[in-house]
């Protein structure tokens, strides 16, 4: 599941794109615990060139949570990190702590029901995904679509991932490439057949 983690993070990275550190002398706690976790994401997506990067994503972590330790951003962060390094039951507890906390933000759901897939909880993942999709309108539904129609497939409803897929095109059109080049990365990893579901999938 690193590919999804990977495409999460990146998510979380253009939901904050334009926090910056700004050059006041005034040290405002906030926008340095965004900057670094800006910066911390950066490296947690590039963590499996070298160990150097994990490290890296690691120390911005930390810093960002002490500056911030309620932020569910950054939580959510740190949870990303701690499912990467193998921090399960860490990561677990603080993206329960995160959807209690925003129970109606659909991108904690959708981070949740990854977590839970990658776990092998099909059934507790979908609960998550599911949650996730009974909010009107957040701007993550299409990544929740996605997500549960990879989980599914993984897991070997095909019934379910159909109807998730029909539903992600239906929403957004322009996810087809998305799922396309997540295809090329099972093909890549030697799961032949996830892949051309996939590729079939995003061509109908």
């Amino acid at each position: 599941m690193k590919n999804v983690l990977i495409a999460l993070s990146s998510l979380v990275m253009l939901m904050l794109t334009g926090c910056q550190m700004n050059g006041r002398e005034d040290f405002d706690p906030e926008t340095a615990a965004l900057a670094r976790m800006r910066l911390g994401l950066g490296y947690l997506a590039k963590a499996n060139e070298s160990e150097d990067n994990v490290k890296a994503a690691h120390y911005n972590l930390k810093l960002a949570a002490q500056y911030s330790p309620n932020n569910p951003q950054i939580m959510l962060a740190m949870a990303m990190f701690d499912q990467h390094v193998g921090e399960y039951n860490e990561a677990e507890m603080i993206y329960k702590r995160i959807t209690l906390m925003q129970p109606g933000n659909g991108l904690y759901r959708v981070h949740y029901g990854s977590f839970l897939c990658g776990r092998d909880r099909y059934q507790e993942a979908k609960q998550q995904f599911a949650k996730s999709l009974e909010l009107d309108r957040h701007r993550w539904k299409a990544d929740t679509y996605e997500q549960y129609g990879y989980c599914a497939i993984q897991n070997g409803d095909k019934k379910t991932a159909d109807l998730m897929f029909k539903q992600l095109f239906a929403y957004d059109a322009s996810r087809r490439s998305n799922v396309a080049k997540t295809a090329e990365l099972y093909k890549n990893k030697g799961d032949n057949k996830i892949a051309n579901y996939l590729f079939l999938v995003s061509k109908k």
